[in-house]
């Protein structure tokens, strides 16, 4: 696969903080930003190796980078009807299916599949992943300046206001996974989820992906998926759980709250404001956001700081069944980092209830 077209997929997808830290684990050529890099990378002599290790990277980040993840509990009989399905599958020619694990330039994503098309089926030992790709569009926030505005008043329209945002949309080519495992257990469905995409449009995705998968095995093996609510007490009220860099609670005085740690390496745990905000009240808060954040070195005095966002609200955290079906995983080098916190989930919900 061409060195360009691997160079130019990183960029379309990946978040720049990650990007540079692959590259760099790599030892290759990192300018400022995308553009120079992309630059450097495509016209770099690289080897064989090294073009196998950067197509590994792009490949381990459409499975998992950035994703909003939905959970499924699955019993012997469902996984061994995924498992017939996987032996059995075909996967049609597509620009998608052509292209991968590089993706289809985005000048030439007009009038292809928005309706999830079984692009790759990837095995390991653990389970197997059904990779689901589609054309999906986001709506791009973009400020304006005066040259936005030819031939127009441009100091009585700016005087008007503080700042001019322009709205466009844009589209994505979305890779999304159906991981099953090899026993009977918990699935995984990843969605995309790219900055930029509303909540809304990850929430339907969700749907669309479950319901291409159970077509694709005839039957559906995707239900209801598990409710991850209970994680938000659990994993932001165990102290030894990554560090807390965003929460939102209701307290016993009728207030809702809403905090951001701004330095990397501290946890809002132990921020003095928040333990003492906590200390005057009667009773325990009631979280129902939290962000947590993990560091994970990568050698060399380097780290990854993969992050969980658990997304809910105060209306839904005060009803009489509160529910959340999706979690964010954001800013994984790979397949160790996703993993992790993977692990970390698991740790904290209850035993699966599939036999």
């Amino acid at each position: 696969m061409p060195i360009g077209d691997i160079a130019q997929s990183m960029r379309s997808r990946m978040p720049w903080p990650v990007g540079q830290k692959i590259l760099r684990e790599l030892n290759l050529a990192r300018g400022q930003g995308w553009e120079q890099t992309v630059l450097k990378i495509t016209t770099a002599d690289v080897s064989e190796e090294k073009l196998a290790d950067l197509n590994e990277a792009l490949r381990e980040h459409l499975l998992f980078g950035e994703k909003s993840t939905r959970i499924y509990e699955l019993d012997d009989a469902a996984i061994a009807v995924c498992q017939t399905t996987a032996m059995s599958a075909v996967i049609e020619s597509t620009a998608f299916s052509e292209a991968y694990p590089s993706l289809v330039a985005e000048n030439q994503l007009a009038g292809l599949s928005s309706v999830p098309l079984l692009t790759a089926i990837e095995e390991d030992e653990e389970g197997t992943a059904f990779v689901f790709c589609s054309v999906r569009t986001i709506v791009v926030r973009e400020p304006l300046g005066p040259e936005d505005f030819p031939g127009q008043s441009v100091d009585e329209i700016f005087e008007s206001f503080d700042e001019i945002i322009g709205l466009k949309n844009r589209r994505l080519q979305a890779v999304d996974v159906v991981w099953i495992p090899n026993v009977a257990g918990r699935a995984d469905v990843r969605v995309d989820f790219p900055a930029g995409m509303a909540h809304e449009a990850v929430e339907a995705a969700h749907l669309i992906v479950r319901n291409a998968f159970n077509t694709l095995v005839g039957e559906p093996i995707l239900g209801d998926p598990v409710n991850l609510f209970p994680l938000i007490d659990r994993m932001y009220f165990d102290p030894n759980e990554g560090s807390v860099v965003e929460i939102g609670f209701g307290t016993t005085t009728a207030s809702v709250k809403h905090e951001k740690m701004r330095r990397r390496g501290l946890s809002l745990r132990d921020e003095s404001y928040h333990v003492g905000g906590k200390a005057a009240l009667r009773t325990p808060i009631e979280p129902f956001r939290v962000s947590l954040v993990w560091s994970r070195p990568l050698g060399h005095g380097k780290f990854s700081f993969p992050e969980l966002s658990l997304n809910s609200n105060s209306r839904v955290a005060g009803s009489a069944a509160p529910a959340m079906f999706s979690v964010i995983i954001r800013k994984c080098i790979g397949a160790s980092d996703y993993d992790f916190v993977r692990e970390r989930i698991e740790h904290h919900l209850s035993p699966p209830t599939a036999a």
